[in-house]
């Protein structure tokens, strides 16, 4: 990972803290750590990237259908996704403004079709959501931890309720204190039926939930 980092130079820099980087090859996001958010190939923002990205979308490629995602970030996991769900809908469910504005600025996450950006905090809009999806992607983690609204039984809940039957939800758990917690509960929700997967060369395990029974 370090290479694709090589010669990076800040372009831009919120008071909060949140900056963006860019070399020759590639941009990358960081919140208030250097922790990497988004690494985007500039030239194909398909490919390449961080590999905890490959795998939480690996469900939604395998088997497409209209995808929900929680947390935009740069759009990576969008980027990921945009050769194969044509004709599909992708709604990402994002609560910071500057982040949709970041994202259409340096991540060209503008110029992709079928996206629809929806301004809300996601346990809000898991409340008040009445669509269905074939996929739920869940990349919350800011640079510490998993949002206290979402870290709740009836989070999980009401995502499998979004869900078709057999869908399935895929999450990123980046924090060694909450991973446990947060898969307890999501296995309680979704009955055993999930698979937890570390991702390699770092710290990350991206836990896969299937709705095999209709709720």
């Amino acid at each position: 990972m370090l290479w694709k980092t090589l010669g990076g130079r800040c372009i831009h820099r919120s008071p909060n803290g949140t900056r963006i980087f860019d070399n020759y090859f590639f941009r990358w996001l960081t919140f208030d750590s250097n922790t990497l958010q988004t690494l985007l190939y500039k030239a194909a923002p398909h490919q390449w990237g961080l590999e905890y990205i490959q795998l939480l979308v690996l469900a939604a490629q395998e088997t497409p259908g209209n995808t929900c995602l929680f947390g935009l970030g740069g759009g990576a996991a969008a980027h990921y996704l945009s050769r194969c769900l044509n004709q599909f809908q992708l709604s990402i469910v994002e609560l910071d403004d500057e982040i949709i504005q970041l994202a259409s600025q340096f991540f060209m996450i503008d110029q992709l079709s079928n996206l629809d950006i929806i301004h809300a905090e996601a346990s809000h809009y898991a409340n008040q959501c009445q669509k269905k999806f074939q996929h739920i992607l869940i990349d919350l983690f800011n640079a510490d931890t998993f949002p206290a609204t979402c870290n709740q039984d009836t989070f999980f809940i009401r995502c499998r309720e979004m869900l078709l039957p057999n869908g399935v939800l895929s999450i990123n758990l980046a924090n060694k204190i909450e991973q446990r917690i947060i898969f307890e509960r999501i296995t309680q929700v979704f009955s055993g039926n999930t698979i937890s997967i570390p991702v390699k060369n770092c710290a990350n395990i991206i836990v896969f939930a299937s709705n095999d029974k209709p709720t």
